[in-house]
């Protein structure tokens, strides 16, 4: 069993530390490579990879595609990492296939700990989807791209990008055009590519040149039309304007950012289909697959008496689509966000987005992370330095949280839980009795 207890024993992250590809490829090969018994679609990107990789995910299963799912991080339990028909691989299951590597590392003449904990989950996965014969996985990246233990995999059909933002500036470098170089790095030989709209003209430059080198076929959600009706509701309508038809089905997403998303699946479903020769009722299939789907902690509604809503926007990209929502959604209604932030995060130009937000109260408290974690009493300083204000500050989200339900100034005052998934996995247990096996 992958537990808390075991993950601490491997490193959490291995990323840079010698030719790690070159040693997760031996492991797979060591395995028989399982990753070669499935097509992929890859997914990499900064924002909106979950979201995008959980939606490709439905429309396959809908299309009655036998589909994994491998994606990153999680925010209840480790098997969300790992699922076929959106099912979680089931516990006992998860530790069988990690044992299996480990004893293949045993076989190679490798310590244990020659994985990292995410390598070792990843490896495991490949193994799982091999088993249990899918025909399809969706493959979320979990840190850049070229050295990301996903870039192992022999073979893939489909290279997606989300939106490329700053993010782990650290590791994968301080500019845009250096972290789209890395990213760009997953795009395989005569692949097929799908940009996400809204790329920054840096990151397409540096994606369209590793296309051209890779003789790629290269294509833009840019021109995928979407409208949506006006939210009132949990669900919305959505209109995909093709050029033969206009296709409306609902879709239960909420978030201004998940237009984008979208638009990028939709752009992936159209080349999916036209390449199946399948006569397929898109209205029905859109419908099936995306007007039920939740993602936890993208902008995930946990409570409605009171208002509660979770999202994981953790760098600027995210935190400015987040903005953008609550203002648009909700401009009169009084607010009250609850905020922690990783120490490794750009979370000084995050405060400074999250201070355009109309009608808010700001409680501090930090994420359930002891080696990264931004303590609640350096954020409340920073939030101080941008505001001259002293904020309330709580170490612990439950009492953040409680704090915030003694003082919401009137019954439909929303309460929003912003920042780290390891903030959100605490807030989150308290609505959904999932509490992470330890």
């Amino acid at each position: 069993m992958i537990t808390n207890n075991s993950e601490e024993r491997l490193p959490t992250t291995l990323y840079g530390q010698g030719d790690r590809i070159a040693l997760i490829k031996k492991v797979l090969q060591q395995l028989q490579q399982p990753d070669e018994n499935f097509k992929i679609i890859h997914v990499c990107g900064t924002n909106g990879k979950g979201s995008t990789c959980t939606m490709i995910a439905a429309l396959l299963q809908n299309m009655n595609y036998k589909t994994g799912l491998f994606s990153s991080p999680f925010i209840t339990n480790i098997t969300e990492c790992i699922q076929i028909n959106r099912q979680p691989i089931a516990q006992s299951m998860l530790k069988s296939y990690t044992d299996k590597v480990k004893q293949t590392l045993v076989e190679m003449g490798l310590e244990l700990t020659a994985l990292s904990s995410f390598e070792l989950l990843f490896s495991a996965a490949m193994l799982y989807f091999s088993d249990k014969k899918v025909n399809y996985v969706v493959l979320e990246c979990g840190l850049g791209g070229e050295l990301d233990a996903t870039n192992a995999v022999s073979q893939t059909t489909y290279a997606v990008f989300t939106k490329i933002g700053l993010d782990h500036t650290a590791v994968l470098g301080k500019t845009i055009a250096e972290i789209a170089t890395t990213k760009s790095k997953i795009i395989r030989e005569k692949e097929t590519v799908i940009l996400a709209p809204k790329q920054r003209e840096k990151t397409l430059a540096v994606l369209k040149k590793q296309a051209y080198k890779m003789h790629a076929h290269i294509h833009s959600a840019a021109w995928t039309k979407i409208t949506f009706t006006e939210e009132k509701t949990l669900i919305r309508k959505a209109c995909w304007q093709t050029t033969t038809q206009k296709i409306l089905f609902d879709y239960s997403l909420r978030g201004s950012y998940q237009k984008e998303n979208l638009a990028t699946v939709l752009t992936w479903l159209d080349i999916f289909l036209k390449r199946q020769h399948r006569k397929i009722n898109r209205q029905r299939l859109l419908e099936g697959a995306l007007s039920n789907i939740v993602i936890p902690g993208r902008f995930e509604s946990v409570s409605t008496q009171p208002s509660i809503i979770l999202d994981a926007a953790h760098n600027i990209d995210g935190i400015n689509a987040f903005v953008e929502t609550v203002n648009q959604l909700y401009p009169t209604s009084e607010k009250i966000l609850l905020v922690g932030f990783l120490r490794d995060k750009d979370y000084k130009h995050c405060i400074e987005e999250l201070l355009k937000l109309k009608k808010t109260q700001f409680i501090i408290t930090e994420p359930d992370n002891q080696e990264r974690k931004l303590t609640a009493k350096e954020l409340q300083i920073s939030f101080q330095d941008a505001t001259g204000k002293q904020l309330p500050q709580f170490a612990d989200p439950v009492a953040a949280l409680e704090y915030a339900l003694k003082i919401k100034p009137e019954k439909d005052a929303l309460i929003l839980v912003v920042g780290s998934f390891y903030l959100l996995k605490v807030i989150r247990q308290l609505f959904t009795n999932e509490k992470r096996k330890e």
